[in-house]
């Protein structure tokens, strides 16, 4: 066994504390030095370990890459055994995998858990916290949280570094914490600080990105913020109300709810899942007392394609009482976005009912080439990918609607401020 060393910025993982949370940009090691310090514990003494993300389609999406090569590298196959899916130690210690995202059931199956690691957690939901941290309650059991800075507004900043209580240990890291830094990513980060100050903030110092780099709706969103256009949003029964959807086949549904209320959008709520059948989404569409507008539930274009069953998504949503129409297949996708991005601007968003729809619009981005060192021409396809096509089609469905009334102009509403929402006119 070789020996492993741990820099001294990471010592306090080994202090007992309910939170430990590592920060900050590129270049720090914080994965490495959390999957060190877990494998030490883990050699100390029989702990159950399980290292969570976001979204884990695969064991290829976790860190048991990085467990493996430092298992292999410091000579400890002799104690801890590498499987498929676990890696197991001969003292008894567990090291599991897992996402966080609908997968309430795993999450509470693995209640008795010592540690959970949950990395790359600038992308975990609001939703996904009040799910795993009650979940692991244990005596002495803790939660290990790390991420890259994105925003101030996301939920795990707001939670673990703009909120941090008694219960948390927060250190932001940064590439002078790691002793190891090598001089290739020394040059990149030089070079970025030469030519994007900005941007060297964000990337290597940690920041939080104020320039919302790439983000599709950044300008709209960040608008809507700034008026006041994400609060609570009162539901108006003398307005129909329709939906916008998105199909997953393999990958998730999203569904939103809106009303019109004269020139006014409103966004009441957001909701998703994956792994269920269309008669789940049609019992939870048809379970709210919403007044839905005739056939006003819309469909992307691939409802109307034929599955194993012989019926099309379309056909089985109206045998289940979802009366729908399906939109036409979006020819330009630029155009589309544009015209997502006009319909932000008269719209208003129930900041706690549509909560996840608003942050993924916020998180939604265009993909990164590393090669040219710029944005491509297309968004990332990700978690936030879902509710950002939904909510296209949920624009193209409000121009269907309200046509000329949809004029890219502010909502005007008499704002009567209550505890952060409003009331409507």
């Amino acid at each position: 066994m070789k020996k492993i060393t741990i820099p001294s910025t990471f010592k306090f993982l080994r202090e007992p504390k309910r939170f430990k949370v590592l920060y900050g940009g590129r270049g720090g090691a914080k994965s490495h030095n959390i999957a060190r310090t877990l494998l030490i514990l883990g050699m100390e003494k029989p702990l159950r370990i399980v290292c969570a993300r976001e979204i884990q389609k695969n064991i290829k999406g976790s860190v048991h890459t990085l467990l493996a090569d430092i298992i292999r590298s410091h000579e400890l196959t002799g104690f801890y055994t590498i499987q498929e899916n676990v890696i197991k130690g001969i003292n008894g210690t567990e090291i599991l995998f897992s996402g966080l995202k609908h997968n309430a059931t795993g999450i509470k199956s693995l209640e008795g858990s010592n540690i959970w690691w949950v990395e790359e957690a600038e992308n975990v939901s609001a939703y996904s916290w009040e799910v795993l941290i009650p979940t692991v309650r244990n005596d002495g059991s803790e939660i290990w949280v790390s991420f890259n800075t994105k925003n101030v507004g996301d939920p795990t900043y707001q939670t673990f570094v703009a909120n941090a209580d008694e219960d948390t240990i927060v250190k932001k890291v940064s590439w002078r914490d790691n002793p190891f830094f090598p001089e290739v990513l020394n040059k990149a980060r030089l070079k970025l600080q030469r030519d994007d100050p900005e941007a060297y903030e964000h990337v290597w110092e940690g920041e939080p990105d104020t320039r919302r780099s790439g983000v599709v709706y950044a300008k709209e969103m960040a608008k809507a913020r700034e008026e006041g256009r994400i609060c609570r949003v009162p539901y108006d029964p003398a307005h129909e109300v329709f939906t916008a959807w998105d199909l997953g086949w393999g990958d998730a549904t999203s569904i939103w709810w809106l009303q019109f209320v004269g020139r006014e959008l409103r966004w009441l709520e957001y909701y998703e899942n994956s792994g269920e059948l269309l008669p789940h989404y049609a019992k939870i569409v048809k379970e709210k007392s919403y007044n839905y507008m005739k056939d006003g539930h819309f469909l992307p274009h691939d409802a109307n394609d034929g599955n194993i069953r012989g019926g099309t998504v379309a056909t089985q949503l109206r045998a289940l009482g979802i009366a729908n129409k399906v939109l036409d297949r979006d020819v330009d996708l630029r155009a589309a976005r544009e015209l997502l991005s006009s319909t932000i601007a008269f719209s208003v968003f129930d900041v706690e009912g549509a909560k996840d729809g608003i942050w993924a619009l916020e998180q939604y981005h265009f993909q990164w080439d590393e090669d040219k060192a710029i944005f491509k021409k297309e968004p990332l396809h990700d978690w936030s990918s879902h509710p950002a096509d939904a909510a296209r089609y949920a624009a193209r469905a409000a121009k269907m609607i309200k046509g000329g009334l949809t004029k890219v102009k502010p909502p005007s509403f008499n704002n009567q401020v209550r505890g952060g929402g409003w009331m409507g006119q």
